[in-house]
């Protein structure tokens, strides 16, 4: 582990700073040692209201010292213990109980899902602490897997109480990650008022990912999970994890049912309920009850397995309500769906959801092609087989050539998002397409070769410990826009993508309009264990015979997100580094509705992650 950072003060008050443990939109954790009393402490320095001036920094001071007291009045076993609150410096922080181990996050990052006794030993000691804040009138707001610490001994404590009223106030958007709101309750993402039923859903979601190693609102943006918690259930615990006693599920929707008067009043009924559902379960389920099930990592993301448990302390802040609520209220604003899109990140867990599925079911479809259409490529039928890369290119990447042709672009099954509409005609020229998505090894290859990757200002890197047959993950966009120079070829425009994956017939997905789990690697094909080697699905092959244009991984290409009608000439394809992208396809990780070939994402250019990828196109 590497050395802790030095604070930007050696000293506030009487307390002594000895290095930083952990830092978040709110502020920054740093072990500290109190002289007075001869114990370790950890400070919490926040940066909140950090700028403000006059009146408004006089109101910001008076309602931290009001939250920091209330919070302080709590003496519970499962709760980190405020012991002081002060200014020093131009400077408040708080002084805190100091719990030598790691936060549940990181736990989860380093074993994967957890055993059931163990789940089950968690849920009733963070249950305490919630119902014991609840009857002192203390609503959590930010309960998750980071404000969960797990002492050396196994001792759960709960942190952060008070801080997350704060951040409702003073958090922006653009300090909101993917993960901030994946164990907000509906009603507080609304910005509704909240309760401790409130903590009760943040609890099961909590639970459900310590149980499976999944969230259960995933997103790579916060567009993505927000709509989620609103509208769509978790991906059942009989496909995510078929081995849990049966009882454990209703247990689970309970306790995130999207109308509070539906969910456990205490969070204590819920760990009962669910030490109940263990406890009458067959013995056959003990394989898991008895021993954790890793989770293994994202091929394309390096997860040190660690030795022995860490011994570290570990604060970390809370996040915010408002800046999801203005994000909620935008898109109430622009869309139905999840139209707007922000920063992708994080990740993303196995199955499917009912609601868009029901949404297609009742929408009209264009009409479907006879089922031994759908399953011989249209490049077969037409003589498109692969072909030889463009003389000029580098990679020796197979292509496909796709003709020229006119078809319905966006939304034509009444199931997309706001932003697949309206749907228009497009016309393009012929084109090829790469016929899989980059691997790892055609990029390394890249990295190693060509000079100008090694001058891009975004820090093109190789991923380690990947296969090299697995599409490369975590490139910015220009590095993909940089990769397809080199290559003799060119990142393909959004138009292009969507004809290449669906063809002149308007399927929804590349084989069809019905959804096979068996023809892309996705939530229900693999539940979240990462990519396949490229070209795995050939069955989900497009009408032109182009590989993996569903699911493994989203892939950039050269468009600016702009609303539709697609027009090339309109700047979109000439905007630069500078605005966010679109991304196409879908990722592993990803439900059916998001792997349909008219879904339409974006991220910021410089961002990394390892659902994000790409393929290359040429003309003619």
């Amino acid at each position: 582990m590497a050395p802790p950072e030095e604070p930007p003060v050696q000293r506030l008050g009487r307390y002594q700073l000895l290095g930083e443990l952990g830092r978040g939109a709110m502020g920054v954790v740093y072990k500290g040692h109190d002289p007075a009393i001869e114990r370790p402490v950890a400070l919490k320095l926040l940066t909140s209201g950090q700028g403000l001036e006059g009146s408004e920094r006089a109101q910001h001071r008076k309602r931290f010292l009001r939250e920091a007291r209330a919070a302080g009045r709590l003496t519970h076993p499962h709760i980190v213990t405020i012991y002081d609150v002060g200014e020093d410096q131009d400077q408040a922080f708080l002084v805190m109980e100091y719990v030598e181990g790691e936060p549940l996050d990181r736990l989860l990052r380093r074993v994967g899902a957890l055993p059931l006794p163990r789940v089950l030993e968690i849920a009733d000691q963070i249950a305490g602490a919630l119902d014991y804040a609840h009857a002192h009138g203390i609503v959590h707001r930010d309960v998750k897997p980071a404000n969960i610490l797990v002492s050396a001994s196994g001792l759960v404590k709960v942190t952060d109480f008070g801080i997350a009223r704060l951040a409702d106030a003073d958090l922006t958007l653009s300090q909101l990650t993917p993960g901030t709101p994946s164990y907000m309750a509906p009603e507080q993402v609304a910005g509704q008022p909240v309760d401790g039923r409130s903590d009760v859903f943040a609890l099961g979601a909590l639970l459900y990912e310590l149980l499976t190693g999944a969230r259960a609102f995933p997103g790579e943006t916060l567009t993505t999970v927000i709509y989620r918690i609103v509208h769509e259930e978790p991906p059942p615990l009989s496909d995510v994890a078929p081995e849990l006693p049966p009882g454990i599920e209703p247990c689970l929707q309970r306790a995130l049912a999207k109308d509070p008067s539906q969910r456990y009043p205490r969070a204590a009924d819920l760990a009962r309920d669910l030490r109940q559902a263990a406890s009458a379960a067959p013995r056959a389920s003990g394989a898991r009850q008895g021993s954790a099930r890793p989770a293994p990592a994202p091929a394309t993301v390096r997860i040190p397995a660690g030795r022995g448990r860490p011994r570290w302390g570990w604060l970390v802040v809370g996040g915010g309500a408002l800046a999801a609520l203005l994000l909620f209220l935008v898109l109430l604003g622009r869309a139905p769906h999840r139209a707007a899109a922000p920063r992708a990140g994080a990740s993303a867990p196995p199955a499917s959801r009912e609601e868009p599925r029901r949404k297609a079911e009742a929408a009209p479809e264009l009409p479907r092609r006879p089922p031994e259409r759908e399953r011989r490529p249209e490049a077969e039928a037409h003589g498109q087989a692969p072909s030889a890369p463009p003389p000029q290119a580098r990679d020796g990447a197979p292509m496909v050539r796709i003709p020229g042709g006119t078809f319905l672009m966006g939304d034509t099954h009444g199931d997309g998002a706001h932003n697949e509409r309206p749907t228009h005609r497009v016309s393009l020229a012929p084109f090829r397409m790469d016929r899989t998505e980059v691997t790892v090894a055609q990029f390394g290859r890249f990295m190693q070769a060509a000079e100008e990757a090694r001058r891009t200002p975004d820090g093109i890197w190789a991923v380690d410990g990947a296969r090299p047959t697995f599409p490369a993950g975590n490139v910015p966009w220009s590095a993909a826009v940089a990769y397809c120079r080199w290559a003799g070829k060119r990142l393909p425009t959004e138009a292009e993508w969507e004809f290449a994956a669906r063809g002149t017939d308007g399927r929804r997905y590349p084989w069809g309009n019905a959804w096979d789990r068996t023809r892309a690697r996705s939530a229900e094909d693999g539940h979240g264990r990462g990519p396949a080697d490229v070209g795995s699905y050939p069955a989900g092959a497009s009408p032109f015979g182009v590989l993996d244009m569903a699911g493994n991984v989203w892939e950039w290409v050269s468009t600016v997100q702009v609303a539709y009608p697609y027009r090339a000439a309109d700047g979109r394809e000439r905007a630069g580094p500078t605005r966010p992208h679109v991304i196409r396809g879908g990722s592993w990780g990803q439900i059916p509705w998001d792997l349909r070939t008219t879904r339409r994402d974006y991220a910021d250019p410089g961002h990394r992650s390892p659902y994000i990828g790409l393929r290359c196109a040429a003309d003619g």
